[in-house]
């Protein structure tokens, strides 16, 4: 019984310390979002989950070219940085390359647009289409529910 939980506990260290030796730094968060568009373009600020390496690259595209020169810092070890010069309105690619404190070198893109005929910033979530719809069926399902189970009985 004794080796039982022996094997056990290894089988659970494992289980645990196995996962942090293999995982490399990933991007948690991006502004502006991946996918969103912005009404002017900044800055680009990449977080990362581990600490990355001082060489981290940030390129912008459009149309397969560089949209602009640009000069990204690592700050608080996790976050890379760049300030981005005034750009005209259009979809954009920012493609970026980190090395993590493993060493591991990880890369990633994602897309972007500015339109400065934006009027200001959008709805928030909880005022889309989507929110309200699925409100509306969160309450009226169970009155519903209710009204038709009293009726058949």
């Amino acid at each position: 019984m004794r080796r039982f939980w022996q094997i056990g506990l290894i089988l659970l260290g494992t289980a645990v310390f196995i996962p942090t030796i293999f995982a490399h730094a990933e991007l948690i968060s991006a502004v502006p979002a991946p996918g969103s568009t912005v009404a002017t373009l900044t800055e680009l600020r990449l977080t990362f989950s581990e600490s990355i390496g001082p060489n981290g690259q940030i390129q912008l595209h459009q149309n397969f070219i560089s949209a602009a020169e640009l000069a990204p810092v690592v700050e608080n070890e996790v976050e890379l940085v760049t300030a981005v010069p005034p750009l005209p309105d259009g979809a954009y690619m920012v493609q970026w390359s980190v090395i993590s404190a493993d060493g591991h070198p990880i890369n990633g893109s994602y897309s972007l647009g500015i339109s400065s005929s934006l009027d200001g910033p959008t709805a928030p979530w909880y005022f889309s289409g989507w929110a309200i719809g699925s409100l509306i069926l969160l309450l009226l399902g169970p009155i519903a529910l209710f009204l038709t189970r009293r009726k058949q009985a």
